[in-house]
Protein backbone atom coordinates (compact mmCIF):
# COMPACT_ATOMS: atom_id res chain seq x y z
CA UNK A 1 0.00 0.00 0.00
CA UNK A 2 1.41 3.20 -1.29
CA UNK A 3 0.59 6.26 1.32
CA UNK A 4 0.40 9.73 0.50
CA UNK A 5 1.00 13.10 2.53
CA UNK A 6 -2.10 15.29 1.83
CA UNK A 7 -0.95 18.46 1.04
CA UNK A 8 -1.13 21.32 3.63
CA UNK A 9 -3.77 23.29 1.50
CA UNK A 10 -6.24 20.99 1.37
CA UNK A 11 -9.36 22.63 3.80
CA UNK A 12 -12.33 21.29 5.47
CA UNK A 13 -14.06 23.73 3.76
CA UNK A 14 -12.95 23.46 0.33
CA UNK A 15 -17.07 22.84 -0.86
CA UNK A 16 -17.29 26.23 -0.37
CA UNK A 17 -15.49 26.98 -3.51
CA UNK A 18 -18.14 25.64 -5.62
CA UNK A 19 -20.97 27.49 -4.16
CA UNK A 20 -18.68 30.56 -4.40
CA UNK A 21 -18.15 29.69 -8.27
CA UNK A 22 -22.11 29.57 -8.54
CA UNK A 23 -22.38 32.86 -6.97
CA UNK A 24 -20.41 34.76 -9.51
CA UNK A 25 -21.31 32.73 -12.11
CA UNK A 26 -25.08 33.73 -12.30
CA UNK A 27 -24.53 37.43 -11.87
CA UNK A 28 -25.61 37.44 -8.24
CA UNK A 29 -21.91 40.10 -7.70
CA UNK A 30 -23.02 42.39 -10.60
CA UNK A 31 -26.53 42.42 -9.16
CA UNK A 32 -25.31 43.76 -5.78
CA UNK A 33 -23.10 45.93 -6.58
CA UNK A 34 -25.18 47.34 -9.19
CA UNK A 35 -28.33 47.69 -7.02
CA UNK A 36 -26.66 48.94 -3.81
CA UNK A 37 -23.86 51.16 -5.82
CA UNK A 38 -20.04 51.63 -5.27
CA UNK A 39 -19.06 52.09 -1.86
CA UNK A 40 -16.31 54.63 -1.20
CA UNK A 41 -12.89 53.96 -3.37
CA UNK A 42 -11.22 54.18 -0.34
CA UNK A 43 -12.40 51.00 1.29
CA UNK A 44 -11.08 48.22 -0.45
CA UNK A 45 -14.08 46.07 -0.49
CA UNK A 46 -17.20 46.53 -2.40
CA UNK A 47 -20.80 45.41 -0.88
CA UNK A 48 -20.57 41.68 -2.98
CA UNK A 49 -17.27 41.24 -1.43
CA UNK A 50 -18.80 41.73 2.06
CA UNK A 51 -22.26 39.96 1.35
CA UNK A 52 -20.44 37.03 -0.26
CA UNK A 53 -18.62 36.10 2.22
CA UNK A 54 -20.75 36.61 4.93
CA UNK A 55 -22.98 34.33 3.44
CA UNK A 56 -19.71 32.39 2.99
CA UNK A 57 -19.41 32.19 7.20
CA UNK A 58 -22.73 30.62 8.14
CA UNK A 59 -22.47 27.88 5.25
CA UNK A 60 -19.21 27.21 6.47
CA UNK A 61 -20.71 26.92 9.86
CA UNK A 62 -19.81 30.16 11.58
CA UNK A 63 -22.60 31.97 13.74
CA UNK A 64 -21.25 35.59 13.66
CA UNK A 65 -18.83 37.76 11.49
CA UNK A 66 -16.12 37.48 14.03
CA UNK A 67 -15.79 33.79 12.64
CA UNK A 68 -13.81 35.30 9.68
CA UNK A 69 -11.44 36.80 11.74
CA UNK A 70 -10.85 34.39 13.62
CA UNK A 71 -10.81 29.97 12.21
CA UNK A 72 -12.70 30.44 8.41
CA UNK A 73 -10.90 33.60 7.25
CA UNK A 74 -7.70 31.56 5.99
CA UNK A 75 -9.90 29.09 4.01
CA UNK A 76 -12.06 31.62 2.45
CA UNK A 77 -8.73 33.04 1.14
CA UNK A 78 -8.14 30.15 -0.64
CA UNK A 79 -11.36 30.42 -2.94
CA UNK A 80 -9.89 31.59 -5.77
CA UNK A 81 -10.63 35.36 -7.20
CA UNK A 82 -12.05 35.60 -3.44
CA UNK A 83 -11.62 38.67 -1.38
CA UNK A 84 -11.91 38.51 2.05
CA UNK A 85 -12.43 41.88 4.13
CA UNK A 86 -11.61 41.44 8.33
CA UNK A 87 -14.31 41.11 10.39
CA UNK A 88 -14.29 44.84 11.33
CA UNK A 89 -14.78 45.62 7.42
CA UNK A 90 -17.58 43.04 6.86
CA UNK A 91 -19.66 44.77 10.03
CA UNK A 92 -19.02 47.95 8.99
CA UNK A 93 -19.85 47.24 5.24
CA UNK A 94 -23.47 45.52 6.65
CA UNK A 95 -24.06 48.94 8.73
CA UNK A 96 -23.90 51.38 5.86
CA UNK A 97 -27.03 48.68 4.31
CA UNK A 98 -29.31 50.10 7.74
CA UNK A 99 -31.86 53.14 7.10
CA UNK A 100 -33.39 54.54 10.06
CA UNK A 101 -36.58 54.12 11.81
CA UNK A 102 -39.54 55.06 11.02
CA UNK A 103 -42.03 56.31 13.65
CA UNK A 104 -45.57 56.28 13.64
CA UNK A 105 -47.31 57.21 15.84
CA UNK A 106 -51.37 55.84 16.70
CA UNK A 107 -54.86 57.09 17.65
CA UNK A 108 -53.96 56.41 21.40
CA UNK A 109 -50.60 58.62 21.04
CA UNK A 110 -48.65 56.21 21.01
CA UNK A 111 -45.51 55.52 19.00
CA UNK A 112 -43.97 52.29 17.64
CA UNK A 113 -40.57 52.38 15.29
CA UNK A 114 -40.77 50.76 11.64
CA UNK A 115 -37.26 50.01 9.50
CA UNK A 116 -38.79 50.14 5.59
CA UNK A 117 -35.46 48.99 4.02
CA UNK A 118 -37.05 49.07 0.58
CA UNK A 119 -33.57 48.98 -1.29
CA UNK A 120 -32.62 45.68 0.52
CA UNK A 121 -36.29 44.15 0.09
CA UNK A 122 -35.60 45.16 -4.11
CA UNK A 123 -32.75 43.21 -3.92
CA UNK A 124 -33.72 40.13 -2.48
CA UNK A 125 -36.58 40.16 -5.07
CA UNK A 126 -34.51 40.49 -7.82
CA UNK A 127 -31.82 37.88 -6.88
CA UNK A 128 -34.70 35.81 -6.67
CA UNK A 129 -35.50 36.71 -10.01
CA UNK A 130 -32.16 36.38 -11.42
CA UNK A 131 -31.76 33.07 -9.59
CA UNK A 132 -35.34 31.61 -11.45
CA UNK A 133 -36.58 30.87 -7.86
CA UNK A 134 -39.58 33.55 -9.54
CA UNK A 135 -40.53 34.45 -13.02
CA UNK A 136 -41.56 37.98 -13.91
CA UNK A 137 -45.62 37.89 -15.18
CA UNK A 138 -46.06 34.85 -13.00
CA UNK A 139 -49.40 34.88 -10.87
CA UNK A 140 -47.86 33.72 -7.42
CA UNK A 141 -49.68 32.84 -3.87
CA UNK A 142 -48.69 35.68 -1.51
CA UNK A 143 -48.80 34.75 2.57
CA UNK A 144 -48.00 37.21 5.11
CA UNK A 145 -47.47 37.19 8.92
CA UNK A 146 -46.07 38.79 11.51
CA UNK A 147 -43.00 37.06 13.12
CA UNK A 148 -41.56 37.01 16.65
CA UNK A 149 -38.09 37.46 16.85
CA UNK A 150 -36.60 36.54 20.20
CA UNK A 151 -33.99 38.97 20.83
CA UNK A 152 -32.18 41.06 23.88
CA UNK A 153 -31.00 43.69 21.64
CA UNK A 154 -31.29 47.50 23.20
CA UNK A 155 -33.83 48.56 21.58
CA UNK A 156 -36.11 45.80 21.70
CA UNK A 157 -39.72 45.93 23.50
CA UNK A 158 -41.95 43.44 25.43
CA UNK A 159 -43.79 41.37 23.05
CA UNK A 160 -46.73 39.48 23.70
CA UNK A 161 -45.15 36.34 23.84
CA UNK A 162 -43.69 37.47 27.37
CA UNK A 163 -40.04 37.83 26.00
CA UNK A 164 -37.67 41.18 24.30
CA UNK A 165 -37.52 41.38 20.31
CA UNK A 166 -38.77 42.70 17.24
CA UNK A 167 -42.04 41.76 15.37
CA UNK A 168 -41.35 41.86 11.44
CA UNK A 169 -43.87 41.62 9.36
CA UNK A 170 -42.97 39.16 6.51
CA UNK A 171 -44.26 38.03 2.87
CA UNK A 172 -43.59 34.78 1.29
CA UNK A 173 -44.16 33.44 -2.51
CA UNK A 174 -43.49 29.47 -2.17
CA UNK A 175 -42.01 29.75 1.61
CA UNK A 176 -39.48 32.04 -0.28
CA UNK A 177 -39.23 35.34 2.04
CA UNK A 178 -40.02 38.19 -0.93
CA UNK A 179 -40.59 41.13 1.40
CA UNK A 180 -39.86 41.89 5.02
CA UNK A 181 -40.05 44.85 7.19
CA UNK A 182 -39.22 44.91 10.71
CA UNK A 183 -41.24 46.67 13.41
CA UNK A 184 -41.55 46.90 17.41
CA UNK A 185 -42.37 43.90 19.36
CA UNK A 186 -44.88 45.50 20.93
CA UNK A 187 -46.96 47.11 18.46
CA UNK A 188 -50.23 45.62 17.33
CA UNK A 189 -50.28 43.31 14.41
CA UNK A 190 -53.18 45.56 12.65
CA UNK A 191 -51.09 49.13 13.34
CA UNK A 192 -50.07 50.21 10.32
CA UNK A 193 -50.67 46.73 8.21
CA UNK A 194 -52.34 47.83 5.18
CA UNK A 195 -49.25 50.40 4.45
CA UNK A 196 -46.60 47.85 4.86
CA UNK A 197 -49.21 45.26 2.56
CA UNK A 198 -49.08 47.98 0.02
CA UNK A 199 -45.12 48.57 -0.09
CA UNK A 200 -44.72 44.72 -0.65
CA UNK A 201 -47.76 44.46 -3.29
CA UNK A 202 -45.79 47.45 -5.07
CA UNK A 203 -42.75 46.57 -5.03
CA UNK A 204 -43.60 43.01 -6.09
CA UNK A 205 -45.74 44.21 -9.00
CA UNK A 206 -42.92 46.81 -9.96
CA UNK A 207 -40.58 43.89 -10.47
CA UNK A 208 -43.40 42.05 -12.60
CA UNK A 209 -44.62 39.32 -9.49
CA UNK A 210 -48.19 38.95 -10.01
CA UNK A 211 -50.13 38.15 -6.98
CA UNK A 212 -53.12 35.40 -7.45
CA UNK A 213 -54.22 34.75 -4.12
CA UNK A 214 -53.40 36.21 -0.74
CA UNK A 215 -53.73 34.08 2.52
CA UNK A 216 -53.55 35.45 5.71
CA UNK A 217 -54.61 34.87 9.42
CA UNK A 218 -56.83 36.95 11.63
CA UNK A 219 -54.15 39.26 12.21
CA UNK A 220 -55.10 41.56 8.89
CA UNK A 221 -59.02 40.82 9.57
CA UNK A 222 -60.00 44.89 9.47
CA UNK A 223 -61.91 46.64 7.16
CA UNK A 224 -58.39 48.84 6.14
CA UNK A 225 -56.14 45.97 5.72
CA UNK A 226 -58.80 43.53 3.65
CA UNK A 227 -59.06 46.31 1.39
CA UNK A 228 -55.50 46.57 0.58
CA UNK A 229 -55.68 42.60 -0.17
CA UNK A 230 -58.14 43.00 -2.33
CA UNK A 231 -57.02 44.98 -4.45
CA UNK A 232 -53.85 44.09 -5.06
CA UNK A 233 -55.02 40.15 -5.14
CA UNK A 234 -57.80 38.01 -7.26
CA UNK A 235 -58.62 35.81 -4.63
CA UNK A 236 -58.20 36.58 -0.92
CA UNK A 237 -58.60 33.79 2.16
CA UNK A 238 -58.28 35.44 5.71
CA UNK A 239 -59.31 34.14 8.82
CA UNK A 240 -61.88 35.53 10.37
CA UNK A 241 -62.20 37.50 14.15
CA UNK A 242 -64.94 36.08 16.05
CA UNK A 243 -67.93 38.72 16.96
CA UNK A 244 -71.25 39.30 18.45
CA UNK A 245 -72.27 40.32 14.42
CA UNK A 246 -70.88 37.47 13.12
CA UNK A 247 -72.23 34.48 15.56
CA UNK A 248 -75.92 36.32 14.79
CA UNK A 249 -75.32 35.45 10.95
CA UNK A 250 -73.96 32.06 11.79
CA UNK A 251 -77.18 31.15 13.73
CA UNK A 252 -79.40 32.04 11.34
CA UNK A 253 -77.91 29.02 9.47
CA UNK A 254 -80.28 26.52 8.47
CA UNK A 255 -78.23 23.78 5.96
CA UNK A 256 -74.98 22.33 7.34
CA UNK A 257 -72.84 20.02 4.96
CA UNK A 258 -71.13 17.17 6.52
CA UNK A 259 -67.30 16.68 4.94
CA UNK A 260 -63.93 15.35 6.28
CA UNK A 261 -60.44 17.04 6.33
CA UNK A 262 -57.53 15.54 7.74
CA UNK A 263 -59.74 12.75 8.97
CA UNK A 264 -61.95 14.78 11.35
CA UNK A 265 -65.21 15.00 10.79
CA UNK A 266 -66.45 18.98 10.11
CA UNK A 267 -69.75 20.20 9.66
CA UNK A 268 -69.45 23.80 6.99
CA UNK A 269 -71.71 26.50 5.48
CA UNK A 270 -71.30 29.39 3.62
CA UNK A 271 -73.60 33.25 3.85
CA UNK A 272 -72.59 36.43 2.00
CA UNK A 273 -70.09 38.72 4.39
CA UNK A 274 -71.62 42.13 4.26
CA UNK A 275 -70.04 43.42 7.95
CA UNK A 276 -67.23 45.65 6.42
CA UNK A 277 -68.39 46.30 2.55
CA UNK A 278 -71.79 46.05 1.55
CA UNK A 279 -71.46 46.89 -1.84
CA UNK A 280 -69.01 43.54 -2.05
CA UNK A 281 -69.49 39.78 -2.75
CA UNK A 282 -67.73 38.84 0.34
CA UNK A 283 -68.43 35.24 1.26
CA UNK A 284 -67.79 33.76 4.87
CA UNK A 285 -66.67 30.10 4.85
CA UNK A 286 -67.60 28.55 9.01
CA UNK A 287 -66.88 25.20 9.87
CA UNK A 288 -67.53 23.99 13.50
CA UNK A 289 -66.94 20.60 15.19
CA UNK A 290 -68.36 19.52 18.54
CA UNK A 291 -66.71 20.65 21.36
CA UNK A 292 -65.08 18.08 23.96
CA UNK A 293 -66.74 20.53 26.63
CA UNK A 294 -70.68 19.61 27.24
CA UNK A 295 -71.14 22.81 28.71
CA UNK A 296 -73.14 25.45 26.71
CA UNK A 297 -70.74 28.50 25.22
CA UNK A 298 -72.44 31.63 26.37
CA UNK A 299 -71.08 33.60 22.84
CA UNK A 300 -72.38 30.67 20.84
CA UNK A 301 -74.97 29.46 22.83
CA UNK A 302 -74.41 25.73 21.66
CA UNK A 303 -71.49 23.05 22.11
CA UNK A 304 -69.79 24.01 19.25
CA UNK A 305 -66.27 25.00 18.19
CA UNK A 306 -66.64 27.34 15.04
CA UNK A 307 -63.67 29.18 13.14
CA UNK A 308 -64.52 30.87 9.71
CA UNK A 309 -62.63 32.40 6.66
CA UNK A 310 -63.56 35.65 4.97
CA UNK A 311 -62.83 35.22 0.67
CA UNK A 312 -63.84 36.50 -2.63
CA UNK A 313 -63.79 32.96 -3.76
CA UNK A 314 -67.30 31.72 -4.64
CA UNK A 315 -66.14 29.00 -7.31
CA UNK A 316 -64.53 26.39 -4.62
CA UNK A 317 -66.34 24.96 -2.33
CA UNK A 318 -65.90 24.79 1.48
CA UNK A 319 -63.76 21.80 2.12
CA UNK A 320 -61.51 23.41 -0.84
CA UNK A 321 -61.47 26.85 0.99
CA UNK A 322 -60.56 25.20 4.17
CA UNK A 323 -57.73 22.88 2.83
CA UNK A 324 -56.03 26.07 0.94
CA UNK A 325 -56.32 28.20 3.76
CA UNK A 326 -54.84 25.15 6.03
CA UNK A 327 -51.92 24.84 4.10
CA UNK A 328 -50.30 28.32 5.27
CA UNK A 329 -49.12 26.52 8.32
CA UNK A 330 -46.01 25.49 6.33
CA UNK A 331 -45.28 29.69 5.58
CA UNK A 332 -45.60 30.75 9.05
CA UNK A 333 -42.27 28.56 10.03
CA UNK A 334 -40.05 30.00 7.62
CA UNK A 335 -38.27 31.74 10.54
CA UNK A 336 -38.43 28.75 12.84
CA UNK A 337 -36.66 26.43 9.80
CA UNK A 338 -34.20 29.10 8.76
CA UNK A 339 -32.95 29.43 12.43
Amino acid sequence: MKLQKPSTNVSPFSGISFVHYEFVKVGMSHLIDTELRSRVKTVGYSYSDIIKNYVNVHYCGGSCAEDIQTHLGEHLKSIPDNSVPSADTLLRGIKELAIPNKTYTSKQGKSYDFNVNTKLNRLNIKSLLLTNQLTSGTYYDFDYDNQIIATEKHDTNRTYKHCNGYFPGVATIDNMVVYIENRDGNANVKFEQESTLSRAYNLLSKNGIKINRSRMDAGSYSKEIIKVIAFNSKLFYIRANKSVDLFRQISEIQKWETVEINYKIYEVASISFTQFYEEENYRLVIMREKSDDIQIDLFTGDTFSYRSILTNDWESSEKDVIEYYNQRGSSEKTFDVNE
